[in-house]
């Protein structure tokens, strides 16, 4: 493909392409990363795509499939993450009650700080309703139990810290949020 063929392409749909993966995946860093393998794999096929193929609906296309896989990726390492911190809840000692201490008494403040919807959204998530059942019992859309799900993780991390071990968020949410 010709470098001006290809800057004029994403030039045309970067905007479009990017909006469309963020309202999936809600994580600027992420979209912007999704975004790049979108037309990375595109420049790729481009020899194999037919001509008559409409390019911003073949973008489109692999940015869904995109996702999707995303998705799907961050699912199984939640359900990983999730096992792992069961099988430390069940077998607790008293230095494992109070290690987390500091973290819990954050994020608890930091529960605080989400709406009241976010909480009850979080709170059914976490036992394992699905979107659908989530916005049937609140009354309220998928994508806003999708919206309030993102935010409220976001201000959760936000409170607890900036970088801290992504595997202690995992974990103070399921801890918290089984202790109802």
């Amino acid at each position: 493909m010709p470098e001006e063929k290809f800057e004029h392409i994403f030039k045309s749909y970067y905007s479009d392409i990017y909006n469309f993966i963020y309202h999936y995946i809600m994580n600027r860093d992420d979209t912007e990363d999704l975004v790049q393998d979108v037309f990375i794999c595109f420049f790729e096929k481009y020899q194999t795509i037919p001509e008559e193929i409409n390019t911003k609906q073949y973008l489109l296309a692999m940015s869904k499939n995109r996702c999707i896989s995303f998705l799907r990726h961050k699912n199984v390492i939640d359900r990983n993450n999730l096992k792992y911190f069961e099988s430390l809840v069940f077998s607790t000692t008293s230095e494992y009650d109070t290690t987390y201490d500091d973290l819990f008494t954050k994020l608890n403040l930091a529960m605080d700080n989400l709406s009241d919807l976010q909480k009850r959204i979080v709170e059914m998530k976490l036992a394992g309703k699905n979107y659908d059942e989530i916005s049937n019992e609140l009354n309220v859309t998928h994508s806003q139990v999708h919206k309030n799900i993102k935010k409220a993780y976001t201000k959760i991390r936000t409170y607890i810290g900036k970088n801290p071990d992504k595997s202690i968020h995992c974990l103070l949410f399921y801890l918290f949020f089984h202790s109802f």
